[in-house]
């Protein structure tokens, strides 16, 4: 977690897509390169829309939904991108988070488990390139998780050690 600066970024009444939108827009201009971690296929579809409409040149979409062997021209487009110092985002399910060699200069987690944020974070910086990645923890109001019990589980345990940690930081030496 050297490699990089993760941020508790929840809102009360959660993000919206727009605003989600406006943050991986920030993120790109500063870092050159941004990946989304969703929870769900639809969180996915729904962005990548919302981020197509902006016009920018270089979205990428990754879902389960996709056979493998899209996915995996998918994730060499995003890595060729990377590697010329273009500009990319890729939004994806959480099928990026584990087995993929892949550094981005920031990441903005959908709010889920610990273990699925410190998955993503390891797609941050991972290379060491950079002195710090930003790793962004959202809370978006419109993803529903009631299918997803684990999931779910995992982000109400996320919410509540984030929420001791913001009223008792030195219980977790900061």
């Amino acid at each position: 977690l050297k490699r990089v600066e993760v941020s508790d970024c929840r809102k009360i009444d959660g993000w919206k897509e727009e605003e989600i939108a406006d943050l991986v827009e920030r993120e790109l201009c500063e870092t050159g390169s941004v990946l989304v971690v969703v929870n769900t296929r639809n969180s996915a579809r729904n962005l990548f829309q919302k981020m197509a409409e902006r016009r920018l040149e270089s979205v990428f979409h990754l879902s389960t939904n996709m056979c493998a062997a899209h996915r995996l021209d998918v994730l060499d487009s995003v890595k060729e991108r990377i590697e010329k110092k273009q500009p990319v985002v890729c939004i994806s399910t959480q099928l990026i988070e584990a087995g993929v060699d892949i550094d981005f200069g920031s990441v903005i987690r959908y709010l889920a488990g610990l273990d699925s944020i410190v998955q993503a974070a390891g797609r941050c910086n991972r290379h060491g390139k950079r002195e710090r990645g930003n790793v962004w923890i959202v809370n978006p109001n419109q993803e529903k998780l009631d299918r997803l019990k684990d999931i779910e589980i995992g982000t109400h345990i996320t919410e509540r050690i984030f929420d001791e940690f913001l009223d008792n930081p030195w219980q977790f030496e900061n």
